[in-house]
């Protein structure tokens, strides 16, 4: 009689995960998220200071207030995520039973846009070890503006909290973050001091001139534009949601995500140096435009920091001609956030009653 008992259940349970939602379902959402309920990531942004004009590298974002003799007299760190913004998701999944859902979904994120101001007191340093001149007339500010856009793939399972001919229910759902595709964009405009440009002085327009030259490159008004790819990376993320199904092969869904992941850099490249509406970028060279980043540099590395010197101050200890080789930064893109959205399952069963239904 158990054996009856046990064979009856089991067939049940079976019959119902063989034929109770089982099939492919379509996944659409949108929603945005922010960076957490602390912004302790920092972001990473091209270095501006005249005290190393010739000195190249990615450093943490902070909005600086530099004068008399190049003193700090303030310094803010910038913190936050890149996976603050908008995103969207197409996912595609199979449902085993009405319980379990496999997925593989596509997700799109347009970053929102983050920033930071400096302001430096004028500093002139031609070449590395040279004694600084200070400039008391006059500055120069910076404005530094970061975001990015990527495409991710997210491997991930879902549970469903429901049981049968409920319309209203709550899931669960972890998955893997994979970013494919993307970049981060920074974008920097430097402005010196007006009336360096303006001033017909001798004085004036020497300091126009040599600014003009390398190490700087600089003009009255000067546009940069930096775009950073990244290499392989992998995170994590999750939702909880409630979902209600007004009709068996439609869902509708809200839910509550989250996402732990930071991108690694691969390289970096200037696409944009504009001094006064002049292009800069041939004259800087390859080793100033160009970046590739590693985990460990050496004594082989084509970075003039790690490089051995000859001691000749009138040679370089680096290849001009290679990009520059630096250690390697990464971008925060985690955040807490919201999705809403609809799934469709397409399986015979849900099919069948769609057609029962346009009959009635």
């Amino acid at each position: 009689m158990n054996r009856k008992i046990l064979s009856t259940v089991l067939l049940a349970v079976l019959t119902s995960a063989v034929f109770g939602q089982k099939g492919f379902t379509l996944r659409l959402a949108g929603g945005y998220g922010w960076p957490g309920f602390i912004k302790s990531e920092g972001i990473m942004g091209p270095k501006v200071d005249p005290f190393t004009p010739y000195d190249d590298a990615l450093v943490p974002m902070a909005n600086i207030t530099r004068s008399n003799n190049d003193s700090v007299r303030s310094c803010e760190s910038v913190n936050g995520s890149y996976g603050k913004g908008m995103n969207f998701t197409l996912g595609l999944g199979y449902s085993i039973n009405p319980y379990v859902n496999f997925e593989m979904g596509v997700s799109f994120l347009k970053s929102a846009t983050i920033s930071c101001q400096q302001n430096y007191q004028l500093v002139i340093i031609p070449s590395p070890g040279s004694p600084p001149s200070y400039d008391e007339k006059h500055s120069m500010t910076a404005t530094i503006k970061t975001d990015a856009f990527g495409v991710t793939l997210s491997p991930s399972i879902t549970i469903k909290g429901a049981k049968p001919g409920w319309k209203v229910y709550p899931y669960a759902r972890l998955g893997i973050s994979l970013p494919v595709y993307g970049a981060l964009n920074h974008s920097i405009d430097v402005h010196v001091s007006d009336d360096i440009y303006h001033s017909t002085a001798n004085a004036d327009t020497a300091l126009a001139g040599i600014l003009s030259r390398g190490p700087y490159f600089l003009g009255n008004n000067t546009k940069v534009r930096l775009k950073t790819e990244g290499t392989v990376s992998i995170g994590v993320n999750g939702a909880i949601g409630v979902a209600y199904n007004p009709l068996p092969y439609l869902t509708v869904f809200a839910e509550v995500n989250g996402q732990y992941l930071s991108t690694r850099a691969k390289s970096s490249k200037i696409v944009q140096w504009d001094a006064d509406g002049k292009d800069e970028i041939a004259a800087r060279g390859k080793y100033r435009t160009e970046f590739v980043f590693h985990d460990k540099l050496d004594n082989n590395s084509n970075n003039g920091a790690y490089r051995l010197d000859d001691g000749d101050p009138s040679t370089v200890n680096y290849d001009p001609n290679k990009p520059k080789d630096d250690l390697r930064p990464s971008g925060p893109f985690s955040n807490l956030g919201f999705n809403v959205g609809v799934s469709f399952t397409l399986s015979k069963q849900t099919l069948g009653k769609k057609k029962k239904d346009e009959k009635k």
